[in-house]
Order: C-alpha cells, then structure tokens, then sequence
C-alpha cells in the first residue's frame, strides 16, 4: 500500500468449501495508511467553491469545482450536498449535523473538480435546488466540517429527445473459470468511458445475447428474473484497466434449444454447454443500447475430472524483425478457442525438435510463458541455453497450449522456424546520443521530477524513463514508467509506477528513441531517500534554511556551555587583574612605609577608590609598646653615651643657594641665623 493514499477494504465470509458472496462485501473506508504523529489540525477551508448545472447534458447533473487545497497533507476531497428544503442552516454545526450527505470522494488532491449525480442512492432530480460543500481531508482524516462554503445549484435537462447513449462495450472475453467443476465462468471487458456513467448489466444465457431489446422490456434489471448482474462501478482500479469477473448464474432454456430469451429462466451455470456473454452499460437516465451488441461464448468445464488437452496450434507465425541488426524473431499465433486455457508455453531452439518432453528432442524449458490473453506478438532475442539470436541462424520455435487443470500435449508438436535478418540497423539503438544533464529532486516530498538537456540528434523523436532500486546501464535491467517527446522533464508518480515511495534509493535513466528503437546503453542517475535528500532552494530561502537547520537542541546546548565559558573566563581575567594591581600596591608600600594599603582612606571624594574593597587596618599598638618606645626616645634625647649628635644639613645640595650674600641683602642685610628643629627626630631614623 502506498502511504498517504485512501483505500477501501471490503470483508467477505469464506465458508469451507471455499464460497463467499463477492457482491455483498462490507466495505470499509476511506482508510489512509500514513506515519509520523497526527498534527490534530484538518487542512484549511476551499476557495472558490462553485456548483454549476452540468452542460449539455440529460440532466439530474452537477458540476462542482473549488481551488486545490494548500494543506502539504492534504489525501482526498469530499463533496457534501443535500436538498435545499429553504430552512436556514444552523450556525456552528458540522455539515452532517445540518443533514448533508457525504455524495462523492475524490482520492487525488490535485483535482479540483467533479460531477456529482446522486448521494445515499438516490439520483439528483431535475428543478430540485441542493445545497453543496467541499472540505478536504488530510491523512490523519481530519476535517473541518464546520467552517465551510455552501453553494446552491439546481440540475436541468439540456437535450431534447432520447438524449445521449453510452457507446457499447468495445471487448468482451470469456473464460472457463478455473480448478473448478464447472459452475461458473470469467468474463472480462473494457470499461465504459460515458460521463454520465449509471451501472453495467452482464447478460449470460445460453442463446445468442447480441439482442436484449425483448429481455430488457420483460426482465429490465430484475436479476431474479434476469439471471443478469448490475455493477455500479465504472473501473475497478485508478488504472482504469479492463474488468473481471466471475459468473455463476446464466439463463438456460429448454433442452438447451434456441428459443426465444424471454423464455428462459435463470439457474448455475452447468458444465459442458456452451454460453454466450454480452456487457451492456446504462447511464443515470435509463438510456442503453440494447441491440447489435458484441458477444463472446465459452463453455464451463469441470476441471476437477478434466482429463482432455487443448488441441495443438497449427497457426503460427515466426518472421524476421523489420528494421534491425538481425538479433531477434518475432513469434505471432491465433488463439486457442479451448474455454479453459491458462497459459501459452513458447519453446525455442538452434536445431529441429517437435517435443517438449523428459527424454524429448527439445528443450524443456520455456523461453516464456503467456497468459491466456497475451500481447503479440512476442519478441524472440534468446532462445535454449540462453543463447542469442544471430544473423542467418536458423531458429526453431513451438507452442505448448496448457489448460487449467494442467493438461497440455507435449509431442507431435507443430514446428514453424526462420531465419534473422541484419537490416543494417543497429537495435541496442547505442548510435543515437545519449542524454546528459539528467537532474533528479523530490517534488512535495512524494513525486520524482526527472529533468535533462534536449540531445543535438535529429534522428531522436523522443525520450524514454526507466528506473530501478539497482544502478542499471542497460534499460533491460529497468522499468520503463513513460516516454515523452517534445518535452524534456517526467513526473514520476504512484499512477505511473506503483512501487515509487521516498523511502528508498532510486536509480533513473533516460534513453532516446527514434522511429526504429531506442538506445539501449544509459547512464543512471541516483537519488536518495527523500529524508536524507538536500532540498536546494533558489534565493535568500539558502541561508534561512540552513540556520534553521542548525537551531537543534544538542546544538544550542553546545552554544549556551561555550557562552558560560566565556563569561567565566572574562570573569577571572578581571579579577586575576585587580589582585595583580592591589598586590603590587601593597608590596610599594609596605617596603617604603611600612604600612598597609588602604585605598578607601586616602581620598574619600574618588568615586571610583570608595568602592573598592577596604582591607582590614593593621593591628593596634599596646600601652606597653607605646610607654617602650617613648623610653627610647627620650634615651636618645639625653645622650647618655655623650655622643656626637647627628646634625643633618640645613638645606639639600639641590635646594642651597649659590649665593648667600643675595640672601641676606634680600633679607635686609641681616644674617640670619640657622634654625634649629625644636624636635629631635633622628629617633624615627633608628626607628626605621
């Protein structure tokens, strides 16, 4: 299942015979596989929501259109309509509590419009005025039911007379149902492509069924009278391929006589009598072709005591392929009309056989194996022993017809050979120019935009994608998703290679065609994960997403530790400083004064000294020490020794002047005398 696309589910009871009632399945959906964690908040409302009348038309039509929705998760849109009874809607309820009706879902988002016929059964009627909405869901189914834009519209018939007629089914198959006992039959057709789509009828009957115009008008679509089956589904899948089913009821007559359809009657279906099959498709009005329709017949076997093979083919075709090097044979046959085929066995070799068997003159190996609808005709480049086809080597080839019971004749096989063929032309297709400048981004997260330069060859008419979970350098080794022509970029998408996710790594290619082949040689180009992919953006975007993505948690951690570092750093710079400074203070004063260093008590008008830290003041002197140290000064003054007195000079040699005369006229011619300190203080010299 491919995540973030809505499925349905449908549960059946299997009995122990192995029964179940395929057509009345519970259904279970719209169911969304998604991951990651529910973001709780439904995609915003549409824009533009607008219901028209349905143009040219048989009307019991609408056509509702709205902007596309701008929700990244945004999964599927629902359109909503009731009946426009003229009651006002009540503010503040969800669409369904005001009695809307869920009409129709549409699984891509990328669709913004839609023609809606009928809700909960019942056709849109003509004149009636409805009231619509649209709202859009995202993977987690929610929604936003409430906050929505209501329009009104009325559907009108627009044609006159019978109107349109859905064309008749193109292709109809039948088949013996396999490893059964012959109770039922497979039927496959292509599908209607009608706008106005209402139902198909399946028709099986043991008469002739190109002709219902009598069994409509007696059994319309009764199935208990029919023994018909009504399938309300236009395709089965987005693909939109051909539709299968099996059949267990059909309509027999009498003795199994040709007689008129409406004389039958319905019953299951019984081994051994052939059927007859026809599709017929039916649009919202009623209108139907009901004669000169396709039929095809097959006959029901009990494959459980099937015992018979399917007759040989005789009609087969081996031819040389046109336009080559002479490395291939093309292989076309009629089909088998045995109801109960399963598959076609092609067998080839480089010498004459005609069996298949253990023991045998041939291989026993089929170089490929069919289903019972193959696409022909069959491209022959190996045959046994994996050996290449070459110019003018003659090849043998046979058809092994298998039923589903597995019975197949194995000898006395009918043999067709040929011979290739060099045209001159080269088939690996290596002599157009190869591609260059192949650029490959995720485009919303999902899809593959694959891009490249247009090559200078003029004889290339095209180009073709391949891709692979493997690197390739030859497109046998790939899937080709698509090709274009004048373009030179793929969307790869779900709808044109299921298997893509952006969960895995994938190799691409690009290879050039022209009208022969195209170049078989090519050089992939990987992408990763979309998780682990680089999204390159144009402009200022760069570095704003880029810082973004830095802004993680371990991140900012790391930076908040390198920040407090730094400041613990700044921190102990500065104060490692301050110490520094105060101790080399501290040390001048001390050995010059002998005193501490107190910066708070010399100038208390410095702003900036008052608030720094004060230290403590030095310890006080005693009584004792004071009475000491006057003692000695007053020992000193006395002279006990009869010493010399230390008589210092009266003036500094740099503070004497040079001419005492000058002084003492300046001084009134007066000598003056010396003058003697009152206070001996050589003590503090001693002191110190």
């Amino acid at each position: 299942m491919n995540p973030g696309r809505p499925y349905w589910i449908g549960l059946t009871c299997v009995d122990e015979a192995g029964q179940e009632d395929l057509l009345n399945a519970t259904i279970v959906g719209p169911v969304v596989p998604t991951g990651g964690l529910n973001d709780l908040t439904a995609p915003p409302k549409l824009e533009n929501v607008e219901a028209v009348d349905t143009p040219n038309d048989d009307g019991g039509r609408v056509t509702v259109t709205w902007d596309v929705s701008t929700a990244d998760d945004c999964t599927f849109y629902a359109v909503w309509i009731k009946e426009n009874s003229g009651t006002p809607l009540t503010s503040g309820l969800a669409l369904d509590q005001n009695g809307f009706s869920q009409a129709e879902i549409i699984d891509d988002c990328t669709t913004n419009s839609t023609i809606v016929d009928g809700y909960d059964g019942v056709s849109l009627q003509d004149g009636q005025a409805y009231l619509v909405a649209v709202v859009a869901y995202d993977d987690w189914l929610n929604v936003d039911l409430i906050d929505v834009d209501v329009v009104e519209v009325t559907p009108f018939r627009n044609t006159v007379g019978t109107g349109n007629i859905p064309d008749r089914i193109g292709t109809i198959t039948a088949f013996d149902h396999a490893n059964d006992d012959g109770t039922a039959i497979d039927v496959i057709w292509t599908i209607s492509d009608a706008d106005d789509f209402a139902y198909y009828i399946v028709w099986v009957a043991d008469q002739p069924v190109t002709d219902l115009s009598g069994a409509w008008a007696a059994f319309g679509d009764d199935e208990s009278r029919c023994g018909c089956l009504k399938i309300d589904k236009q395709w089965i899948d987005e693909d939109k391929n051909p539709i299968q089913l099996t059949i267990s009821s059909a309509l027999y007559g009498e003795s199994g006589n040709n007689m008129d359809i409406t004389q039958t009657t319905p019953q299951l279906i019984k081994p051994d009598i052939e059927l007859y099959v026809t599709v017929t498709v039916h649009d919202i009005k009623g209108n139907v072709h009901l004669d000169n329709l396709i039929q095809a017949s097959t006959t029901p076997i009990n494959n459980i005591q099937d015992t018979t093979p399917p007759e040989r083919l005789s009609n087969i075709q081996l031819t040389d392929r046109p336009m080559d090097d002479g490395t291939a044979l093309l292989l076309d046959f009629e089909l088998s009309d045995v109801s109960d085929v399963a598959t076609y066995e092609v067998y080839a070799a480089t010498w004459a056989f005609q069996s298949v068997m253990a023991g045998g003159d041939g291989p026993t190996t089929p170089i490929a194996t069919l289903s019972r609808e193959p696409s022909l005709p069959l491209e022959i480049s190996l045959v046994a022993g994996d050996q290449p086809v070459v110019t003018g080597q003659e090849i043998w080839v046979v058809i092994v017809v298998r039923d589903s019971a597995g019975n197949a004749w194995e000898d006395n096989l009918n043999v067709v050979s040929n011979q290739s063929i060099d045209d001159g032309f080269d088939a690996s297709g290596d002599y157009l120019t190869p591609v260059e400048d192949v650029t490959l981004e995720w485009e919303d997260q999902k899809d593959v935009l694959v891009s490249w330069e247009h090559t200078n060859d003029g004889n290339v008419r095209g180009y073709q994608i391949y891709i692979s979970t493997e690197d390739f350098s030859s497109t046998d080794d790939a899937t080709k998703v698509g090709e274009v022509q004048a373009s030179n970029s793929f969307l790869i998408t779900i709808d044109n290679f299921e298997d893509l996710d952006n969960e895995t790594t994938w190799y691409i290619a690009i290879s050039p065609f022209d009208e022969v082949t195209n170049r078989n040689m090519v050089e992939s180009v990987k992408i990763d994960p979309f998780t682990q992919s680089e999204v390159v953006k144009d402009g200022p975007e760069e570095d704003t997403n880029e810082f973004a993505s830095l802004l993680t948690p371990p991140n900012l951690l790391a930076a908040g530790l390198v920040l407090l570092a730094m400041f613990l750093l700044i921190a102990i710079v500065r104060t490692r400083g301050n110490q520094r400074s105060r101790s080399k203070s501290w040390e001048l004063q001390e050995a010059t004064w002998g005193i501490q260093d107190n910066l708070g008590s010399w100038d208390d008008n410095e702003p900036m000294t008052s608030q720094l830290p004060q230290t403590p003041p030095p310890p006080s002197v005693s009584q004792a020490q004071t009475n000491d140290i006057y003692g000695a000064a007053q020992r000193l003054e006395s002279n006990p020794y009869e010493r010399q007195m230390y008589q210092p000079q009266a003036q500094q040699p740099v503070l004497q002047p040079q001419n005492q005369n000058l002084l003492n006229d300046l001084n009134g011619g007066q000598v003056s005398a010396p003058v003697e300190p009152k206070i001996d203080t050589t003590f503090l010299d001693d002191l110190l």
